[in-house]
């Protein structure tokens, strides 16, 4: 008898089949979940993307304004766009300038990691935060220990006819080459708080995101790269990469960013929606 593992989470019983293979000449299925555990992302500074290995390049800081993040010796400075980078549209550079000087005039930056704002696609690889797996052969959830924040991918079907937007976007999956889950992600929610990456760039409803998470390194790292495109905010597609060592037997802690987060100092620029009354 095929033993199976049950999960329940978020009220839903979840059942797999540990090492699941690949039926005869279907591709072979890579397991995100092998041994257990989870998934921390490597990264020096937890600001930028990894520049691909060819093509054009994401938005980073400014040359002038170099930027040193908390996981950095020395004192943190502030992120300031490069927005001569060529991929920005002319209204989306003048958007990021306006932000830039108000960094430069000592304004607090909004950082949706920082604030407890989801960071949507492809920029939630930028939380240096734990990501767990739960996969299953029509589905793939994707949990990130901080606040919680899920992200789910079904596989192996088309995208929706009118599907809702949302800060993740409706996202369909299928496997290639036995070590690979390419994610293609459209319909995200257009908001003024909604970013590709740390400095604040904008993007429009048309947004596509198409990312390959590939398993490397005997299954000890996973390598993603990916493609944003949108015609609407960039002059051309740009790519950038992410990289996570896997941890074996690492468990979930509760990780609440939502929770006491007020606006000490009266700014009202980013902080977290707050019902006035209970809606019950």
């Amino acid at each position: 008898m095929k033993s199976f593992v049950t999960l329940l989470w978020a009220g839903m019983v979840l059942s797999f089949a540990p090492g699941s293979q690949a039926a005869p000449g279907a591709t072979a299925i890579p397991d995100f979940m092998a041994a257990g555990g989870a998934w921390d992302m490597i990264n020096s500074n937890a600001t930028d993307y990894v520049d691909p290995p060819s093509g054009t390049k994401p938005v980073t800081n400014d040359p002038k304004y170099p930027h040193i993040g908390n996981l950095q010796p020395g004192q943190k400075t502030d992120r300031v766009a490069d927005i001569s980078n060529p991929i920005l549209k002319d209204w989306a550079r003048e958007q990021m300038k306006k932000t830039n000087d108000a960094v430069l005039r000592g304004r607090t930056p909004f950082v949706a990691t920082s604030l407890c704002w989801p960071g949507g696609v492809p920029a939630q690889l930028l939380v240096p935060t734990t990501v767990f797996f739960i996969q299953k052969p029509n589905e793939i959830w994707m949990i990130w220990e901080r606040d919680m924040l899920t992200r789910h991918i079904a596989l192996n079907q088309p995208h929706s006819k009118n599907p809702k937007p949302s800060w993740f976007g409706e996202s369909i999956g299928h496997f290639e080459n036995g070590d690979t889950l390419v994610i293609d992600t459209i319909d995200f929610v257009e908001h003024p708080l909604s970013f590709v990456d740390n400095y604040r760039t904008p993007h429009t409803k048309d947004l596509h995101v198409v990312e390959r998470w590939k398993i490397i390194d005997s299954g000890q790292r996973i390598e993603v790269s990916f493609t944003a495109d949108d015609p609407g905010a960039f002059n051309m597609a740009w790519g950038g990469m992410m990289r996570y060592r896997h941890r074996p037997g690492q468990k979930m802690e509760e990780f609440s960013c939502a929770e006491n987060n007020p606006d000490y100092f009266h700014l009202d620029d980013y902080t977290v929606p707050t019902a006035a009354k209970p809606d019950f």
